[in-house]
């Protein structure tokens, strides 16, 4: 499970790895389709929204619209803001009156944690500080925290000690921290997905973080997506078509704590170890929650357990790159 605040993204667009290559067309468009964007910093992480509209005025109040909503959901989720609810309730271990979409946000990460026998946990958020606190300290043991270190923070783990109302969200277990950071720009995407079909878009392309298309980029031409090459991230390993779909890498190449790579921010809820039995996994869902979340666990699972978790998780199906760069394709 992903852990906070640091990261990533494991999908770019085309060999610069910009979302801008991928939502540029093939040939030369007409006035009346060139696309309207937004761009920003959500959760850390550079950010994209493009629509294609005749109406160009409409479709700038639609992204400016679209850009306020990102921020009342950050406002939510976020750990690079201290006053966000997120870090009011690992601070106080208790947030009353949480936002909607806490809550639902929660609700759905426990759900995802049930199909994954606790591969995807919010609650990784000790294991990423006894991480960052041995890493980022002045001439760090390059073996890594003491095992006694990773044990205490791998007890305060377990997405079932989170209570979850309406009217409060308490943490069962002082020191307990949560992360959103493996499901929460999924879910953001997905939101902003909604609003644009509520304006009545039908072509759209949204990169909070994951990647979710709405409709096609120019008639019945998909959206492309490349998948990184994790081994060189100026690579594209593998392109995949996106029409009404969303994507989601999850690789620990993402992030390192050392020069090797020997200690990432990918941790496994359960043991506390970054482990390395693929250099990435993507996952194709109908939403960029699913996709998001179930790619977090399934980088973290064996891979003769994925079809199943996949399939509980609504996924459409998942791109593994193994550790000697094969790709492998499984279906649901």
């Amino acid at each position: 499970m992903k852990g906070a605040p640091t990261r990533r993204r494991f999908i770019r667009i085309a060999a610069a790895a910009t979302l801008a290559q991928l939502a540029a067309p093939a040939h030369v468009l007409r006035g009346e389709e060139r696309p309207a964007s937004w761009r920003g910093m959500t959760m850390g992480t550079l950010t994209r929204i493009e629509v294609r509209d005749p109406d160009r005025v409409r479709g700038a109040r639609i992204l400016a619209a679209a850009a306020q909503e990102i921020a009342r959901l950050e406002k939510a989720f976020t750990l690079y803001q201290a006053d966000s609810a997120l870090a009011r309730l690992n601070r106080d271990g208790r947030l009353d009156d949480p936002p909607f979409d806490l809550v639902r946000l929660l609700a759905e990460s426990n759900a995802f944690s049930a199909w994954t026998g606790g591969a995807f946990d919010v609650t990784v958020q000790p294991i990423w500080q006894a991480y960052a606190a041995h890493f980022f300290a002045p001439n760090a043991d390059p073996a890594g925290p003491p095992a006694d270190v990773i044990r205490r923070a791998t007890d305060l783990v377990d997405y079932r000690a989170i209570e979850i109302e309406p009217s409060a969200i308490r943490l069962a277990r002082p020191g307990m921290g949560v992360t959103l950071n493996g499901i929460g720009p999924g879910y953001m995407t997905d939101r902003i997905v909604e609003l644009l079909k509520n304006e009545g878009l039908e072509h759209a392309l949204v990169d909070l973080g994951e990647i979710r298309a709405l409709g096609t980029r120019s008639g019945q031409e998909a959206w492309q997506a490349g998948i990184r090459d994790p081994f060189d991230t100026q690579r594209i390993a593998v392109t995949v078509p996106l029409t009404d779909q969303a994507l989601a890498t999850s690789g620990g190449y993402g992030f390192r704590f050392d020069r090797d790579g020997c200690f990432h921010h990918i941790f496994d809820p359960h043991s506390g170890s970054c482990p390395h039995a693929y250099a990435s996994v993507s996952v194709l869902a109908p939403t960029a929650t699913a996709a998001d979340a179930l790619a977090t666990a399934c980088y973290l699972m064996p891979f003769d357990a994925l079809p199943l978790a996949l399939r509980a998780g609504g996924a459409t199906c998942a791109v593994v790159v193994s550790p000697r760069g094969e790709l492998q394709f499984v279906d649901t």
